[in-house]
């Protein structure tokens, strides 16, 4: 049987650029052929903008009118998770793909015991326009980046990275705060999920294998823009990581999102 029909992938989307429809078409497409995963699409905006060749067996769609120009993500992530009705959740952005075999091996962490699992080993490879449209419109580009060929694509931030796609227990995950809806917006919430689990004690695990970032421009969803609303979620991420294990426990009890 192939473990990732055991997988439900969840992506929440605003289309702010006709680079990330076309992103989340390659998405979507590389998904249905090269795993069993459902998918649940969520777009928030003020009228819809994403349509595709409807997949009823594979994929649901869900619409959310919302006229405010600042995704409130992690309030979408929510009832995402919720929504899923399976154990296993991955949680991916519109703009990314990796592997099969290291959506596979996600998938085996996680019914190994782990609760957060990224499927990739921390390298988050940005492909240039160029790169970009070149797997858009021929997925055999994206098969032939590997491990061997990818030395002379950057990689974010320069480190190893926490965003962009991952896969939880949902049960165990939820039980753990979920999504933190403080953080609204853009912002580090990738970075304090990774220490709320820490924290936490939750086991987290990664895979071997690159994830790739395909090319768009970035608006006021994909950027910090020095607000008060980003102060606001960087003082977010230090308080949790000032946390120890109790605080943090009665720290997500008041969540209010979570019942």
């Amino acid at each position: 049987m192939d473990v990732t029909a055991e997988l439900t992938i969840v992506i929440p989307v605003r289309i702010d650029c006709k680079e990330r429809k076309e992103n989340l078409d390659i998405v979507l497409f590389s998904i249905l052929e090269t795993t069993s995963a459902f998918i649940i699409i969520l777009e928030a905006d003020s009228k819809r903008q994403y349509f595709f060749k409807e997949r009823e067996d594979r994929i649901k769609y869900v619409f959310i009118h919302d006229d405010n120009p600042i995704l409130h993500r992690t309030h979408y992530l929510n009832k995402l998770l919720k929504m899923s009705e399976t154990d296993k959740v991955g949680i991916w952005d519109t703009d990314v793909i990796l592997n099969a075999k290291q959506i596979k091996d996600g998938i085996n962490a996680i019914n190994n015991g782990i609760t957060l699992c990224y499927p990739y080993d921390g390298r988050f490879l940005f492909l240039g326009a160029k790169q970009s449209n070149q797997v858009r419109y021929n997925m055999t580009s994206f098969l032939n980046l590997t491990d061997e060929n990818t030395t002379d694509v950057p990689t974010a931030l320069g480190r190893p990275s926490v965003g962009g796609a991952f896969i939880v227990n949902k049960d165990r995950y939820l039980q753990a705060g979920g999504e933190n809806e403080n953080f609204y917006g853009w912002g580090p919430e990738d970075a304090e999920r990774l220490k709320r689990m820490e924290i936490l004690q939750e086991p987290i695990a990664r895979i071997k294998g690159p994830l790739f970032h395909l090319y768009h421009p970035r608006g006021i969803n994909s950027a910090c823009g020095y607000t008060e609303r980003d102060k606001n979620n960087v003082n977010e991420l230090i308080k949790v990581c000032s946390m120890k294990t109790a605080e943090m426990h009665d720290y997500i009890d008041t969540w209010t999102w979570k019942s």
